[in-house]
This record gives C-alpha cells, structure tokens and sequence, in this order.
C-alpha cells in the first residue's frame, strides 16, 4: 500500500472568526471569517493590498491578529506560533519558494518528509509520489540552486507536501508561469491534497487558473470580505465585476 492511501484522517476545519490585523492604525485585515474544510481548494483573492497575504499569515501564525480567533476543530491556535502550528498540520509556502540550494530536488523533498517524521524507506516512497505528480521527476537529481524561479516554487511546494499537512497555504504558487502550466500546477496540488484529506487556501492573482480549480472563492476588498461561494456565483457578483473590471482595475 502506498504512503498515499496510509494515511487516513477525520475531516478537519481551519478556520478564523472575525480576524483582524493592524499596523500603524491602517486595518490590513478587518474582521475578515474564512474557513477551510478538509480536502477542498478555497481561493482567496482581491485586488493589491485587499490583504490576502496578511490574512495567510495570521493563519499560519506568522503575524499575531489584533483582533478575532483562529481555530483548528476545536483548538484554539491564536496564540501558538507559526513552528507550533506547522506541528499541527498548518503548513504556508511563500512567493519566492524556501529550498536548499545545495540539495537536489529529490534530496530537497526527502529531508521535509524526515523531517516530519516518516521514517527513511516510506519518506523515499511519498518523495517518489510528490515528483511524480507536480512534473518534477525531470529535474529530480538537479541542485535547486540551480533550477528555474518556477521550478524553485514548485520544488518548495514539494516539501510542502512532503510535511503532510492537514492544511496548506499557498501564496502565488502559479507566479512567473504561463497558464497551463499554473493549471497543471494547480490541478495536481488540488489531486495530491485530496488524496490526503487536506485543506488547500490558495491566493492567486490569475483568474482563469482560480476560477477552473477552486471549489469555493473568498473574495477581499480593503481588508474585508466582499463574498464568498462557488465560482460561478462569485464571477457574476456585481461587487466583484467592479473590483476586476470596473473604474479602479
């Protein structure tokens, strides 16, 4: 049986209620609720400083909110750090993707899965899987340093995956690719998450590569939600027609 089909686990919420950051009196994120269930693909968007990335990172722990309560079931993570709730399955990557230089792809992806526990023998099997799906066998043997902008993203994406998170937040994982291969991208992150019964919160400028992949949108304007719901009913918003295509786009 593969490391895939192993791993069983309950239906998870992560979720924040009226969350809010703020700096130097300029509200990022003003009592912004957004959930995410256990294997779907939430996309959250808005246009420049709408706030998505401040809200990915009062999830992840990585700002502390001024205000609002963020849960995981019925666990309080408010005040757990970002290293604490990564232990809990609530994994962010970032635009620029974290590697190491000096490791090949497949050397990059097997110390995360170690590093998450998985003894050596099932942590080759889950790297072999993670290469496999997000098209990187190509290139496995490869020093990241070495690698394109759009391969180190899709390689941090990889250790990202090879964590095993109940949660995953992706800030622009699409960047800097042309669009089948965001769509590819997108695709095989939302199958492999799937799989595991894993939340997937995905912000992403590209409207074509959100619309065809994501379960659900939340949409943010000025640090506040504008909408949320499936694709279709968000692209016909009249609030959201404005926002993309009116007199400020």
């Amino acid at each position: 049986m593969s490391t895939a089909t192993e791993l069983s686990r309950r239906s998870s919420v992560l979720r924040m209620a009226d969350g809010g950051i703020h700096f130097d009196g300029l509200k990022a994120v003003d009592g912004v609720s957004i959930e995410v269930r256990s294997g779907e693909v939430l996309g959250l968007i808005g246009p420049n400083g709408s706030g998505k990335t401040s809200t990915l990172n009062l999830l992840s722990g990585m700002l502390r909110a001024t205000s609002g309560r963020i849960w995981l079931d019925d666990e309080d993570l408010t005040r757990r750090s970002m290293r604490q709730r990564a232990r809990r399955g609530v994994v962010r990557t970032f635009q620029s993707g974290r590697v190491f230089g000096r490791l090949t792809v497949r050397e990059n992806v097997e110390a995360a899965a170690l590093g998450a526990g998985l003894r050596r023998r099932a942590a080759r099997e889950l790297t072999g899987e993670i290469l496999e799906e997000l098209s990187l066998e190509g290139v496995a043997e490869d020093r990241a340093e070495q690698l394109t902008a759009g391969r180190v993203r899709t390689t941090a994406i990889a250790r990202a995956l090879a964590a095993r998170p109940r949660f995953l937040l992706l800030d622009e994982p699409a960047a800097g690719q042309n669009e089948t291969e965001a769509v590819e991208l997108i695709t095989a992150i939302r199958g492999f998450a799937q799989r595991r019964e894993c939340g997937v919160l995905l912000v992403e400028h590209d409207m074509s590569v959100v619309m065809g992949t994501c379960d659900r949108l939340h949409v943010l304007d000025s640090g506040r939600t504008v909408i949320e719901g499936e694709p279709a009913a968000v692209r016909s918003d009249p609030q959201v027609i404005e926002i993309y295509f009116g007199k400020r786009h």
